[in-house]
Formats: C-alpha cells, sequence, structure tokens
C-alpha cells in the first residue's frame, strides 16, 4: 500500500508538472553532454529563443484547443517582417512600423478565422492557403534585408532587465494575460467548449464561429509581436524570416500537452514545450550537430506527444466506461 502511495504521489507530481518535468530531466542529461549547457549565458540564449516561439505557442494553443491548427503563423511572422521593415524605411517611425505589423498579423488572423469559423473551411485548408498568401505577400513587398533600427527599439529584443532578456518578460506577460484569460473568464471556458464538444456548445449557447475567429485574431496578432521582437533581435527585416516557424511552434504546444483533437491545453505547458524545443535546438548548436536534424528530431517529439495524447484519451474513456 506504501508503495501505492508513493506511485500515486509521482504521478501527480508528474502531471502538475507536465512538460516542465522533462525539461528538468533533459536539462541534467544536456549538462553531461556539454560542459557550456548549464551556465548563464546559455541560459539567456535558451531564453531568447524560447520568448519568441513560446509566444507563438501560446497563440497556437488557443487555436489548437477549438480543435484548429494554423499553418500560416510562420509566413505571417514573415510577412510581418517585411511591413515593419518597409514601413520604417518610409517614415522612420518605430511606434508606426510596430502598428503596420501587428495589424498585419491581426488582419490576416481574422481571415483565417472567418474562413473556419464562418465560412467553414476545414483549418488546415483555409490556413494553408494564407500561408502561400502572406509569403507572396512579404517577397512581393520587398526582397531586401532591411535595418538600421534605433538603438531604443532594439533593446525590445537584445535588452537586458534585472540580467534576464528583456523578450522573456513580454513572454511572461503574455502568458499570464492569456492564463487568466483561459481559466478565470466565461471566454475562456466557451473557448474549451467549442474544442470539447462544438455541437454541445453551439447547444449552450456559444457561438462557436465568434470564438474561432477570436483565436485566430489571436494567433496572429502574437505571431506579429514574435515577428517585431526577431527584427529587434537579429537588427533587421527580412521577408523570409518566418520560414519553418509553423513546425517549432506546433512542436512547442504539441509536446506542451496540447491535445490535437481539442479540448486540452494549458499556456505554461506551451511555453515549457517551447522551452524543451529550444533546449534541443540549443544543444545541437553546442556539439555541432548539422541543423536538418532538428527537424527529425522535432517530427519525432510530434509523433510521440500525439501518440502519448491518445493513450491518454483511451484510458480516460476505459476509465469513464
Amino acid at each position: 500500500m506504501h508503495m501505492n502511495l508513493q506511485i500515486t504521489a509521482v504521478r501527480k507530481i508528474s502531471r502538475m508538472l507536465g512538460i516542465w518535468l522533462w525539461v528538468i530531466v533533459f536539462s541534467l542529461l544536456f549538462s553531461l553532454l556539454s560542459p557550456y549547457y548549464l551556465s548563464f549565458l546559455n541560459f539567456v540564449n535558451i531564453a531568447k529563443q524560447t520568448s519568441i516561439f513560446g509566444i507563438m505557442a501560446i497563440g497556437m494553443t488557443l487555436v489548437i484547443i477549438t480543435g484548429g491548427i494554423d499553418l500560416s503563423v510562420g509566413s505571417i511572422v514573415s510577412f510581418s517582417s517585411a511591413v515593419f521593415g518597409v514601413v520604417w524605411a518610409s517614415t522612420q517611425n518605430t511606434l508606426l512600423s510596430i502598428g503596420a505589423a501587428l495589424a498585419v498579423g491581426l488582419l490576416f488572423g481574422l481571415l483565417n478565422g472567418y474562413l473556419v469559423g464562418y465560412v467553414k473551411l476545414p483549418p488546415f485548408i483555409a490556413t494553408f492557403g494564407t500561408m502561400g498568401i502572406c509569403a507572396g505577400f512579404a517577397f512581393a513587398l520587398t526582397t531586401d534585408s532591411i535595418g538600421g533600427f534605433t538603438s531604443r527599439f532594439e533593446t525590445l529584443g537584445n535588452g537586458t532587465f534585472l540580467r534576464l532578456p528583456v523578450p522573456l518578460f513580454v513572454l511572461i506577460a503574455v502568458a499570464l494575460i492569456m492564463h487568466y484569460l483561459l481559466k478565470h473568464t466565461v471566454l475562456g471556458l466557451r473557448i474549451y467548449a467549442v474544442g470539447g464538444s462544438e455541437a454541445a456548445a453551439v447547444l449552450s449557447g456559444v457561438n462557436q464561429s465568434r470564438i474561432k475567429l477570436l483565436v485566430y485574431a489571436v494567433n496572429g496578432l502574437l505571431a506579429s509581436l514574435a515577428a517585431v521582437i526577431i527584427c529587434a533581435r537579429i537588427r533587421s527585416a527580412y521577408p523570409g524570416i518566418g520560414d519553418g516557424f509553423e513546425l517549432t511552434v506546433i512542436a512547442s504546444t504539441v509536446i506542451g500537452g496540447t491535445v490535437m483533437s481539442g479540448g486540452y491545453g494549458k499556456i505554461a505547458f506551451a511555453v515549457g514545450g517551447a522551452f524543451f524545443v529550444a533546449m534541443i535546438q540549443n544543444i545541437f548548436n553546442l556539439l555541432g550537430i548539422y541543423p536538418f536534424m532538428q527537424n527529425i528530431i522535432l517530427g519525432v517529439f510530434i509523433v510521440a506527444a500525439v501518440l502519448a495524447s491518445k493513450m491518454q484519451e483511451k484510458k480516460s474513456t476505459a476509465a469513464g466506461i
């Protein structure tokens, strides 16, 4: 009986920590592979990378909770970056450039939400289409890398506060806001309801079309916010900067435990998933392993996370029966 209690306690701790337990375990493992891994400077590098993909993973979590997916986030980042650079080159106005970049994400997020929520297109098809549109617009707008930003703006991507990177505090602020929205508001309950059972949500009076419009809009807006931070971090705006980001963002979200079929997901775990992915990329760089291997590993982790989710669903169903 004592052994059973210990096993139960371990399981409770595992469920409570989620992906963060694996972050701890793999951190210890990676520290054995490279003496630089646990250094403060390396932690800062991981935090910077996590901040960008963590912000995007938060938006993707909202979308996947409703049973959807957004393949266009990488292209939204690219188009937002291009718009930021072009507006900056024309006006030298940082606030106007940021506003224009954020507007891109919001507008394409609304378009995705309208196509999925009101036109009833499958999320994969709708966002695959807007992915191509955004990528095309980005390079139609400019093919050049645009820089020369103010040092104050570049602080957003490279500055520090209390020795920690500024983007990390942006991520924390976004995470806290979205956690409160999901867990402590009626809107959050409706988002979960749409993903749990759309038919039941409609019968309960939930406007599922409006909810989907909202979550895709937020997702697009957060993708643009990530684009602005990237521009500040690398001190330039480039129209192809977000190529392939969708894989990393979806990986972060799914590895964080968000169920692909909808109805379940946690903001803290999405951030943990982004941190985990950043750890993988970081240790590969430290060990000098070819970048293409990162995509292979991410693909494996995505499949493993989805399989684990399916197994958990079967166990829950069996327990209910």
